[in-house]
């Protein structure tokens, strides 16, 4: 389920987790709040949640659609997909049973749920170390370092008898 502009967790500053976590915070407490009264007026949305089904599959749709986004966002675990399949099962069960599926879907906070495990896998991450930076001056150096050069002569001159022509004048 993983999408291709998700980041490693890993591989992202700590700031910008946070940043991304905050979006994502933001976003699972408006779902969560798009079908239910909270002491206000109802208005459409919120007469058809309470209709067995029509709202269950609304609060579905819209978890889904929150997983995914957390998928397009970090990549994650197996387990803390599969974990927050669970919630979503949970919240669809929940949901379809008539008018008390309502309230249950309210107390339960599918997406709300989903974000906390979402913000302990991404938090609990640590960041990946650099690879080790090679230092090219200290390898070019042992290049033209005249000992080695040395060495290397020496080596060619041990190898083995070299002739030189003598000129005669």
């Amino acid at each position: 389920m993983n999408s291709h502009g998700a980041r490693d967790p890993r591989e992202v500053t700590m700031d910008d987790r946070k940043e991304a976590l905050h979006e994502l915070r933001r976003r699972a407490k408006h779902l969560d709040r798009k079908w239910s009264v909270a002491c206000r007026k109802p208005d459409g949305m919120t007469v058809l949640s309470v209709v067995p089904f029509v709202g269950s599959a609304m609060s579905t749709i819209l978890a889904v659609g929150y997983l995914r986004r957390i998928n397009g966002t970090f990549y994650l675990s197996e387990e803390a997909e599969n974990e927050m399949m669970e919630h979503i099962i949970k919240n669809t069960l929940m949901a379809a049973i008539p008018l008390v599926g309502w309230i249950l879907r309210r107390v339960y906070s599918v997406n709300k749920r989903n974000y906390k495990v979402l913000e302990q896998y991404v938090m609990s991450m640590p960041l990946r170390e650099p690879p080790p930076q090679r230092n090219n001056a200290s390898t070019v150096r042992h290049r033209h370092d005249a000992s080695s050069l040395t060495v290397r002569q020496d080596s060619a001159i041990s190898s083995g008898p070299i002739s030189t022509p003598i000129l005669d004048t």
